[in-house]
């Protein structure tokens, strides 16, 4: 089954991967954005791109250290849940004895 889905995959792109990407290289449109993308100023377009990227990192380092938070909660209350239940397998022991 998942043979023949990747085979499907592989026919549709290939029929159509390749006109797709020679009618947009082919479009007015993209001659008219590389018209404008050769006058425009290089170090704006610089600047924004690692202000983009700067800000793309900060939000995930944010998500990282939210997560970080989340496994370390885990940890420590896995940790608490063993302890109390060596404690409580302790107890059985010496009240056995």
């Amino acid at each position: 089954m998942m043979m023949m889905m990747k085979q499907q995959a592989q026919t549709i792109l290939a029929k159509y991967g390749r006109r797709g990407i020679s009618s947009v290289a082919a479009s007015p449109m993209s001659s008219r954005v590389k018209h404008v993308w050769e006058n425009q100023n290089k170090l704006v377009l610089g600047l924004a791109f690692f202000g983009g990227w700067f800000a793309k990192a900060s939000i995930n380092v944010f998500k990282r250290r939210e997560d970080w938070y989340r496994v370390h909660r885990f940890f420590d209350e896995e940790e608490k849940r063993l302890e109390e239940k060596c404690a409580r397998f302790q107890k059985e022991l010496d009240d056995d004895v």
